[in-house]
Parts: C-alpha cells; sequence; structure tokens
C-alpha cells in the first residue's frame, strides 16, 4: 500500500476527524458532509462513511445488489473464478467489494484517489473477509482496456457524470466479450429544464465537486442505440430495489412518467443494462 501513502495529505479538521486527501474534491465533499450533524444519514446511505468495512459489507448484503445480481443472471452472466468484471467508476470500492465476494475477477478503477471516496478508501477493501480487488487510478473517460477483456461492466451512478455518452459506450461495447453485460445503475434523468436547474441549485455536494450531470432519457437512450450496444432492460425508477433505494421497495407502485414530464422540480434515477453481441463489435 506504499503508493496510497505516498499520495496523502490526510487532514482531520478542527484538529482531528476523517482522514482524506485534501487535494480530493470528492473526499472534502464527504468529509464535509459527514462532519455535517444534519448530513450524516444522507452519507451512511450513500455509503461512504469513514468505516469502510461496514459500507462494503452493508451494500454486499442489500436488497440492491441483490437486485443486480438477478437482472445480471436474467441476462446470462453469472459470478465465478474465469468471469472479469471491471467496476468503472468506482469510487470507495463497495461495489466492485460486493462483485468480488459474489464471485468475481473485479477490476476496480476510479479518477479520484481519495481516501474517504476515492481509491484510497477502495484500496482499504482488498483482502477484506479474504476478497480480493485489483485497484487501479484511472483519468478521464477513454478506456484504454484490451478488447473482450471484460464478461462485466459495471458502472454505478457514474454514467450521468460523463461528457460523451455514445463514444463512452462504444468504448464499453470495445471492452466487452461477445455476450458480455454492461449494466449502468441509478442514473440521473431529468424532464425539463427547470428540473435540470433545481439538480444544480440544490445538489448539496455539487458547490465542492463541481462534477455532478443528468441527462433526458432519450439521451441515454440514443447513446446506447448508436453504441453498438443491444439495450435488454431499462428499470424504471419504481421498476426495481436497484432504483428505488433508500427508499422501500413497493413493486405494485406504477412509474407515473407524464407527472414526471410535468414537475419543476426533482428528477428519477433509471438503470440500464446492454448487452454486446455474438457479432464482432466494428
Amino acid at each position: 500500500m506504499g503508493w496510497i501513502q505516498s499520495l496523502i495529505k490526510a487532514v482531520g479538521p478542527r484538529g482531528g476527524g476523517v482522514a482524506i486527501l485534501e487535494s480530493d474534491a470528492y473526499d472534502r465533499a464527504y468529509r464535509w458532509a459527514w462532519e455535517d450533524g444534519n448530513m450524516q444519514e444522507l452519507v451512511r446511505l450513500c455509503y461512504k462513511t469513514p468505516d469502510y468495512a461496514e459500507n462494503a459489507r452493508r451494500f454486499a448484503t442489500s436488497d440492491e445488489f441483490n437486485a443486480i445480481l438477478q437482472n445480471l443472471a436474467d441476462l446470462g452472466v453469472f459470478p465465478g473464478p474465469s468471469k472479469a468484471a471491471i467496476d468503472f467508476g468506482c469510487g470507495n470500492g463497495v461495489g466492485a467489494f460486493a462483485l468480488a465476494k459474489a464471485g468475481f475477477q473485479v477490476t476496480a478503477v476510479d479518477s479520484s484517489r481519495g481516501l474517504l471516496a476515492g481509491i484510497g478508501a477502495a484500496a482499504k477493501l482488498d483482502g477484506l473477509d479474504g476478497v480480493r480487488i485489483d485497484v487501479r487510478h484511472h483519468e478521464g473517460e477513454e478506456m484504454n482496456y484490451p478488447d473482450a477483456a471484460y464478461d462485466l461492466v459495471y458502472i454505478r451512478e457514474v454514467l450521468h457524470h460523463i461528457h460523451g455518452l455514445e463514444g463512452f459506450l462504444r468504448q464499453i461495447a470495445r471492452i466487452l466479450k461477445s455476450g458480455g453485460v454492461v449494466c449502468c445503475l441509478r442514473d440521473v434523468v431529468i424532464w425539463n429544464e427547470a428540473q435540470r436547474e433545481h439538480f444544480f441549485a440544490t445538489h448539496p455536494l455539487y458547490p465542492i465537486t463541481q462534477d455532478e450531470g443528468c441527462y433526458y432519457l432519450d439521451e441515454y437512450l440514443m447513446a446506447f442505440v448508436r453504441s453498438g450496444l443491444r439495450l435488454e432492460r431499462v428499470l424504471a425508477p419504481t421498476e426495481s430495489p436497484i432504483n428505488a433505494y433508500p427508499a422501500p421497495f413497493e413493486s405494485a407502485t406504477p412509474f407515473d412518467a407524464a407527472a414526471a414530464r410535468t414537475r419543476q422540480t426533482g428528477y428519477d434515477l433509471f438503470s440500464f443494462f446492454a448487452v454486446r453481441g455474438t457479432d464482432d463489435f466494428k
């Protein structure tokens, strides 16, 4: 872990507290939220508390992650020692840990080197409960990984941060094996410009991170179509525990798209599962 130590400028605020990488905006944002008494529950629900092990174990046993595994199984992707997964935008590594604990061989990558919200935290999960994760630093949206290398590309709460959706998804298609799956989970959907304005005005961490984003649903869908990936499942906000979290999932609750389009505030979370076809990717 010497590479982590060489990066650390860990300063606890007010003479003590949560160790972070001060140069990392996400670390600063989540430390600020954690130390604000009114926001600790939000941080806990985001799996970003300073208790790395508790975050990871809680996510690995969550209804959300169980639903992710079930969707993957429905599409023919099962954990196993020969199944390679990459968690792109892994943050503090809770998803990578859960995938590895389930049985995937996992590479976890993120642009944040943070000790609370980035790969500095993810690296602390390598070895927890005997679970191994290959943690790497990755800058930008360029996927400099081998062709047809992964059975699963796992992307949670990241796609709405990407600036070039179509080009990014084409790269995902390239690194997927034939029949491989990409799951893009819990992405922010807006329906009108008033909602966009409200999203940026009210997001509690945006003033610090300056790295949030949102798209219209049609923009996501068109990017998948143009990427060459075959979109298999689009999960609406009330359709799965994946999007419902942290609210309880109520399977009988339909999503009212017409009402969503007329709202002036708020946003919705959608998840996408797509497959690389059996033909060679062009």
